[in-house]
């Protein structure tokens, strides 16, 4: 008897331990399928809401900004592709840029001394463009002053963030300050070499975008 009675114990525990298990199995289930669906509505009410606009790479200006101890150099850059989502109140919500490194032009030297300026920031010394032809910047998230995103150099990628503000329907200026150490770029760096002593070259770099523009 005391061994029938265990059976049956056994069994009864069995049969609560398999319903439980397939009930979970079941609400897992049910909550996955739950929230498939609202992301899917999600997304569709983003999509709904939401409408690319292409980058005119044309009617874009970037300039550069460097600056070393005996001077300053500048030029200009250009955009290779790219796009803006913006919400139905012309909010930026996202987008992605890539920037053809090997347009690097510098604009305030002429002859072999531009064409020495220009070579040597395609070198490994500073952007590696054999290697790493493009650069990119992927907005996250954006506020009605300040965008928020992702900035690729080289390979590398790092969080950055920067003030701009919005011209008109279609363009925008911005000011982005870049640390190029942050990018494997440590040519006459003085934070990497502290012995260079005067003759270095300021670790920090300026991006304007001046305008950025979009196109339907």
């Amino acid at each position: 008897m005391k061994n029938i009675h265990l059976l049956s114990c056994f069994l009864l525990t069995t049969i609560i331990l398999i319903f439980s298990c397939a009930n979970k199995n079941t609400s897992d289930k049910q909550s996955n399928v739950m929230e498939l669906k609202e992301n899917t509505n999600q997304e569709k009410y983003s999509k709904e809401n939401t409408r690319r606009f292409n980058i005119d790479t044309k009617n874009t200006i970037i300039e550069w900004y460097g600056k070393k101890t005996t001077g300053a150099h500048n030029g200009n850059i250009q955009m290779e592709k790219g796009a803006l989502i913006l919400n139905k109140d012309g909010e930026i919500v996202s987008g992605k840029f890539m920037i053809d490194m090997n347009s690097i032009n510098c604009t305030d030297l002429n002859g072999n001394k531009k064409q020495s300026i220009e070579e040597h920031l395609k070198d490994d010394d500073f952007f590696g463009t054999d290697k790493h032809p493009t650069a990119s910047f992927i907005i996250k998230a954006a506020d009605a002053d300040r965008i928020y995103g992702t900035l690729t150099i080289k390979g590398i990628s790092k969080q950055i963030d920067f003030p701009y503000s919005k011209i008109n329907k279609h363009q925008y200026k911005a000011e982005i300050k870049i640390d190029r150490t942050l990018f494997d770029i440590k040519y006459k760096s003085k934070t990497i070499f502290p012995e260079l002593g005067d003759n270095f070259i300021h670790d920090d770099f300026i991006i304007k975008l001046n305008p950025l523009s979009i196109t339907k």
